[in-house]
């Protein structure tokens, strides 16, 4: 069965519902006739990725000066993961080490150390991007730079964190390149050990929405953007076009497509079914008490081992969700009813419960909740792409000439995907591999033969994270 017209209708998260407004993007192109000439580049999926490369490839100079762009989706805007996250802009610490080194059998990336470090940077880097086109462009999406505290709680964590912090140090010490990049170890009451970073935190469908208009109205690139309009399947022409089939809709001929539909990607790309799953994910917005409210309110974002992420909105409280540890942890689902799901209807009343005492059990001085009006007052749930190798798949499709991909994020999506983006479009301009993107995130033939071949597969994924 194809993803869409999908059977169910999903949950709407609170950034979707606080962007509703007169000069919002739901329904943008709904009703108009596709192009019938052939269009220069085709983005298929009006997420950050799609509007990051629409963006990109839109601005003097770029990829597209002087050409077409057309973006689709399914749905709307940011209607999937971008427009249901946990609002975080993060940078990751040393604490991926262990992650990504570990082999693809164990469940890892099965990267080296210099590899991983590379990567944190990439996602320094990142929020450097995010920031500067939010101050060049002027965009009001309540964007925040603030310290991002990651909370060890065990003896365990507190001994591998200092562990790998010291693997760490031992490659941007001695790396020119790294010169001059900060990260901070801080020991704090409360906890066995803080790591504190700078990250940011936004408001993603207004961010995402706001790219998207911007790309909308390039003056050096003719963009044109159409919802609900979902790809069926892609073909290849004898000229070299693709056929982009939009079923109902209509068939777009493009030069070239850029897919960037996550955990979808399978129902375009059906050679990645083995390699991409979908992973259901749940969040939720609480108001806090007045305890927790003005001066008091909490400052930065946070990421508390085993437990849950979360970030202070300007003025709406607290979105959080928790990390798949605690969720096996706490019995609140089984791996079996998160990975390969494409079902973002569900709330499930366990995490409702859980999340719904979170804060009362974890926050010293909490206080009291007015029932109804603060507390757990929203829930919803989201689709994020989980790839086997735990590594973005970026690049042009093997054996697909001209089909372009940006995938596989395994809920690491903003801390990743503008810079990626980037990259991207000036592959597409160049016809060159971006360099300053890391080598390890580039989709080859080799790599999904050993994705197959020696990665954990979902199935045997344990509950004990």
């Amino acid at each position: 069965m194809p993803a869409f017209p999908q059977q169910f209708t999903s949950t709407v998260s609170h950034w979707q519902q606080t962007d509703r407004g007169p000069t919002s993007l739901w329904n943008h192109g709904r009703d108009a006739p596709l192009p019938t000439e052939v269009v220069d580049y085709v983005i298929i999926g009006a997420g950050i990725t799609g509007a990051s490369m629409a963006y990109q490839l839109s601005r003097a100079g770029g990829a597209a000066d002087g050409k077409s762009v057309v973006i689709v989706d399914a749905k709307d805007v940011a209607s999937c993961a971008s427009g249901r996250n946990g609002g975080h802009v993060p940078q990751q610490t040393w604490h991926m080490l262990g992650y990504w080194m570990a082999p693809l059998s164990a469940g890892g990336g099965g990267l080296t150390l210099e590899e991983v470090v590379e990567i944190l940077m990439f996602e320094q880097e990142n929020l450097e991007l995010v920031e500067s086109i939010i101050n060049k462009e002027g965009i009001d999406a309540d964007f925040k730079k603030a310290t991002r505290y990651e909370v060890l709680m065990s003896p365990k964590a507190a001994a591998d964190n200092q562990r790998l912090y010291s693997l760490f140090k031992s490659v941007i010490d001695k790396d020119p390149k790294y010169m001059g990049r900060k990260f901070d170890l801080t020991r704090v009451n409360g906890a066995l050990a803080v790591n504190k970073v700078v990250a940011g935190s936004w408001h993603p469908h207004r961010g995402v929405s706001a790219l998207m208009r911007l790309a909308l109205g390039s003056t050096v690139s003719d963009v044109k953007f159409f919802s609900w309009t979902p790809v069926a399947a892609l073909g290849e022409n004898a000229d070299g076009t693709i056929s982009v089939n939009c079923g109902d809709r209509g068939i777009i001929t493009a030069r070239n497509v850029i897919v960037g539909t996550s955990a979808y990607t399978h129902h375009i790309l059906p050679e990645l079914k083995s390699i991409l799953t979908g992973t259901r994910i749940q969040a939720g917005l609480v108001v806090p008490p007045a305890t927790y409210s003005g001066d008091q309110a909490l400052d930065g974002t946070y990421a508390i081992e085993r437990s849950t992420y979360l970030i202070q909105t300007p003025s709406s409280g607290l979105v959080f969700g928790p990390y798949n540890s605690a969720v096996y942890r706490n019995g609140l689902s089984k791996a079996s009813e998160m990975y390969g799901t494409e079902d973002d209807s569900v709330v499930t009343p366990s995490w409702r419960q859980w999340m719904a005492e979170y804060c009362k059990n974890t926050f010293a001085g909490w206080g009291e909740e007015t029932p109804g009006f603060e507390g757990l007052t929203k829930m919803w749930s989201g689709i994020i792409d989980h790839s086997l190798d735990q590594l973005p798949l970026v690049g042009e499709v093997p054996g697909r000439r001209g089909v372009y991909l940006a995938v596989g994020f395994s809920g690491q999506g903003m801390a990743l995907i503008p810079n990626i983006a980037r990259g991207l479009a000036n592959q597409l301009k160049t016809g060159e591999w971006d360099e300053s993107v890391p080598r390890a995130f580039k989709i080859t033939q080799e790599r999904l033969d050993r994705i197959r071949n020696e990665a954990l597969q979902v199935k045997d994924y344990p509950e004990t994270g």
